[in-house]
């Protein structure tokens, strides 16, 4: 949906007493074969006009009746239906507004009790094509709660102390964009936990509060199609993996072992999560900078042995999620000029996104 649909339902509001908007589709229509099936499209244009009381949205499942330009008869059935249950007076005038002439010669053959409107186009000359073949070029046309679909979502991704969030910050700030950082360290200083200290409970809320934190952005007003985000619920699995799985001999330390059924449930909200996550690039960052204590961090990770196998274990979950072909380690070469990488990662990232979004900073 954009402003020229907007416009066409404004325009059939203030001519009539109110609108009853049909959303048509069925299965692996146009929309559908870019994931915007007929259910979401309706959800997504009933949320539109969810404030405006002479609106009412409905929807016509075409699935099982013959394709256009078959089917106008049983198509015609289920409108006047849709029409009736909205509709509490008899014999109302139905005005109805098409956007094609072809549609309005056959209604006017088949309901010529009916007054159509040919709605014109020309006024607002922007078409669904041409979103869908560049969605970030008409981005200001699209209707809002439709934007959520095409926003491009940048993930950067790695261990502890890896300047993920300077660098989140910087592209963020560079592309005119809003991010979401990191939520476990707010609900760590928040309630003064230490890394070590999370259980499972703790990774409950972690999960669920990353996800909704990150998905705010990306269905706020800030959002000019492309959205970063720093951790999402893979790494939140890995540090799950890190430090509730634990062996004997850490319980016999005095660590608690956490319940099967904990980790079992954790399990299944991960990949509740994973599977609604949209991920259009994911960026990681690799452990070679230096480990700086923030007084939350658990500084045994700052071992480098230990930091590559968190990162291995990383890759590991992002691999097992199915987003290997999303992800891109930033692996430059330290010089003396930039002997962390930061300036180098911070370029191939622009360059990354360049290659695989054809998004640029200019």
């Amino acid at each position: 949906m954009h402003i020229g649909h907007i416009s066409a339902v404004h325009q059939a509001k203030r001519l009539c007493e109110g609108v009853v908007l049909a959303v048509s589709g069925y299965e692996g229509d146009r929309g559908d074969e870019i994931g915007l099936n007929l259910e979401k499209r309706f959800r997504y244009t009933r949320e539109t006009f969810r404030d405006d009381e002479l609106i009412v949205v409905g929807k016509i499942d075409e699935t099982r009746i013959p394709r256009y330009p078959q089917g106008w008869v049983q198509w015609l059935g289920m409108l006047e239906e849709l029409i009736a249950d909205n509709c509490e007076a008899e014999n109302i005038e139905i005005t109805i507004f098409v956007g094609e002439g072809e549609y309005k010669e056959m209604l006017q053959q088949l309901r010529p009790a009916w007054q159509v409107v040919l709605i014109d186009r020309q006024l607002l000359p922007i078409s669904a094509t041409c979103i869908r073949e560049n969605p970030l070029k008409y981005w200001q046309k699209i209707a809002r709660p439709f934007r959520r679909h095409f926003s491009k979502n940048i993930l950067v991704a790695g261990s502890a102390s890896g300047g993920k969030t300077t660098l989140i910050r910087d592209l963020a700030r560079s592309y005119g964009s809003p991010f979401s950082l990191e939520y476990a360290r707010h609900y760590q200083e928040k309630y003064n936990v230490l890394d070590e200290e999370l259980n499972a409970k703790d990774y409950m809320y972690l999960l669920a509060n990353q996800y909704r934190q990150t998905s705010n952005e990306i269905e706020g007003t800030a959002n000019n199609g492309v959205v970063f985000a720093d951790t999402n619920s893979t790494v939140t699995k890995a540090y799950m993996d890190w430090y509730l799985t634990q062996n004997e001999q850490e319980a016999a330390n005095g660590k608690t072992l956490v319940k099967s059924e904990e980790l079992e449930a954790l399990a299944r909200q991960y990949w509740t999560t994973v599977r609604q996550e949209k991920w259009d690039l994911i960026l990681i960052v690799p452990p070679v900078t230096k480990y700086v204590d923030d007084q939350f961090r658990d500084m045994t990770m700052a071992e480098e042995e230990i930091r590559w196998a968190f990162h291995e274990h990383l890759l590991k979950l992002f691999k097992e999620a199915g987003l290997e072909d999303k992800i891109i380690l930033l692996e430059v070469e330290l010089t003396a000029e930039d002997p962390q990488g930061f300036y180098g990662r911070y370029q191939l990232a622009q360059k990354k996104i360049e290659e695989r979004l054809d998004i640029t900073v200019w």
